[in-house]
């Protein structure tokens, strides 16, 4: 697909979601013409005022009378003329606040289409994205489409309108003269249309750079505490440089190109005015045309000019609102996570596992998992260990179906997984990570995350099994106690403890814990270790360590290397192989 191509498609997409504000529309519209058209008619009774005034100043002259008839019709002229102005404010104001109503809902329709999408995407999408790229297109992007509509198009229907009207008046009132106005708004306009052609490409990358610094900025700020720790705040401040300074760059090139069309016009009008000067005050002598029919056309021709300076400022705010919906569309377009075919329920599950034959990889062509054989029984107790990148995590995303097979089959008691609605499925699994995650919100919030509307004793009673409930009530405010937006106000071991406490609550069949001990001190580790223990008693459960003392009495132990099950069998057994396991787990000890 070409550019123009795709062009087309984004402004087409853009054009629906107007359409959705139709009847608004169509009373900006109506509003629109009304004020142009009483636009245009304001020259003409201006033109009459002044030829009332010189037609009495030149009896006054002649005849040497105080007052004349015709300076009584001037008061209603001039009377006119103001209820005129005053309509076009009245009417301008009104068209303004619905336009403002009109770019709201455009925005707001927006960013729920986003999000909605955004619910439906896979795993995969956000391991590929940076999450300030995706910020940067949910927020700004759909700000700068709303700031475009709200200032560009009723202005640009004005501008239309009043060049289509101003024309045809010129020639009404003068064909010699308006072909001259022709030509000077022809070379506006051809002009006019080169500088914004250029000016496409600059608002695409000042929409890109903005998305792209963005991103950084998030990496940073989340990224703090290793950047300090690394000593490495200069160059993260020369990378932040860098790409402020392409943001610039892109700004800079977009916004001269904007500011250079008004003063060209400009030049190219002034030029045409000094035409329309030594013609119609040849025509004034000669007598076929009064002053006030000259300052009427003179008026006319700058509404003729100045709408196309407005056009092309109007142009590329819309082309940097057309880029803006292009990345939002971009995202619009991702596949959608695969949709399920349900044709069975999870409903009492015991939690048997078994993979039969599977095969795995992120990118296609590239197998990353082969025939992946694994029988649990309901209430095993499974440790998965092998070095980085070997596939723990994998296995786990796959068995939640984060990502979807190639080949083979996983089953739950019996049940293939890919007949499973994913919300079923996934509703009988806990899962316990590394980097425990909480909210902005209560303690108590927190920990009922699966189930709010449960009871406060339900809630005490999950943080006892956890034990985090003694450390909470010591708390300012105990359970009622705010967790910060990233969580500072507590220790890695506390966020930990609470995590496993909201896995208690969910009472899940199946448990997945994730190097749920890896950043934590030793003392801590045993606290939460106790508090595994109670959440895996009659569970069966998935247990990814790297530390090996903490996974001997695991009912079985898979080791894996390069996405392989290379062993299998209790410490003991694997001990006595000498092999993978046995060099991994003494070397752990010689380190020590």
């Amino acid at each position: 697909m070409n550019k123009s191509t795709k062009k087309r498609g984004t402004i087409s997409r853009f054009l629906r979601y107007l359409g959705k504000q139709k009847k608004k529309l169509l009373v900006v519209l109506i509003l629109v013409v009304a004020a142009t058209l009483m636009g245009l008619w304001a020259p003409i009774l201006l033109g009459k005022i002044i030829d009332i005034i010189a037609y009495d100043i030149k009896n006054i002259l002649t005849t040497e009378a105080i007052f004349t008839p015709g300076l009584e019709a001037f008061g209603k002229w001039i009377g006119l003329l103001t209820l005129l102005y005053l309509s076009i404010f009245i009417l301008n104001y009104i068209e303004k606040y619905i336009m403002s109503a009109i770019a709201e809902n455009v925005a707001l329709t927006m960013r729920k289409d986003l999000s909605r999408k955004l619910k439906r995407l896979p795993l995969s999408f956000y391991d590929s994205m940076q999450k300030g790229e995706i910020l940067s297109r949910a927020t700004n992007d759909i700000e700068k489409v709303a700031e475009s509509l709200r200032e560009g198009l009723g202005q640009f229907i004005t501008a239309t309108i009043t060049l289509i009207g101003a024309v045809a008046l010129m020639f009404y009132i003068y064909p010699l003269l308006a072909l001259v106005s022709i030509a000077v708004i022809l070379s506006t306009s051809g002009i006019t249309w080169l500088i914004s052609k250029k000016s496409r490409i600059q608002y695409s990358n000042y929409q890109k750079a903005i998305g792209r610094i963005n991103g950084n900025i998030e990496e940073a700020f989340t990224g703090q505490l290793v950047i300090k720790a690394f000593n490495h705040e200069q160059q993260a401040i020369d990378d932040f440089e860098e790409i402020n300074q392409e943001l610039y760059q892109a700004a800079y090139k977009s916004q001269i190109t904007t500011f250079l069309v008004p003063p060209v016009a400009r030049l190219i009008s002034s030029m045409g005015y000094v035409a329309v000067a030594v013609i119609s005050g040849y025509s004034v002598i000669q007598g076929r045309l009064s002053i006030g029919t000259v300052q009427a056309f003179i008026q006319y021709l700058y509404k003729s000019s100045e709408p196309i300076i407005e056009v092309a400022y109007i142009g590329n705010t819309m082309q940097s609102a057309i880029a803006a919906s292009k990345r939002l569309f971009e995202i619009m377009d991702e596949l959608d996570e695969k949709q399920d075919t349900i044709s069975a329920l999870l409903t009492h599950p015991k939690g048997q596992v078994e993979f039969s034959h599977v095969r795995f990889g992120y990118q296609p062509g590239v197998e990353l998992m082969k025939d992946v054989n694994i029988c649990l029984k309901a209430g095993d107790k499974v440790a998965i260990v092998g070095p980085t990148g070997a596939g723990k995590t994998t296995l786990v995303n796959l068995l939640m179906r984060f990502y979807d097979i190639q080949a083979g089959v996983i089953q739950i008691d019996g049940i293939d997984i890919r007949k499973l609605s994913r919300h079923n499925l996934r509703a009988n699994f806990g899962m316990v990570l590394q980097d425990a995650w909480l909210f902005n919100g209560s303690v108590r919030d927190n920990i009922a995350y699966s189930n709010p509307n449960i009871s406060d004793d339900k809630v005490i009673a999950a943080a006892h099994a956890a034990r985090a409930d003694y450390f909470i009530r010591t708390l300012p405010n105990g359970y009622q106690t705010v967790v910060n937006e990233d969580g500072t106000n507590f220790s890695q071991g506390q966020k930990q403890l609470l995590t496993i406490a909201r896995v208690i609550l969910a009472d899940p069949a199946i448990l997945i814990l994730d190097e749920a001990t890896s950043s934590v001190d030793t003392r801590t580790e045993l606290e939460i270790q106790m508090a595994m223990d109670n959440l895996m008693k009659g569970r069966t459960s998935f247990i990814i360590a790297h530390r090996l003392s903490t996974i001997r009495n695991a009912d079985l132990i898979m080791v894996m290397n390069h996405g392989c099950i290379i062993e299998q069998g209790n410490h003991e057994q694997l001990i006595t192989k000498k092999g993978f396991y046995a060099d991994l787990y003494n070397s752990q000890f010689n380190e020590n």
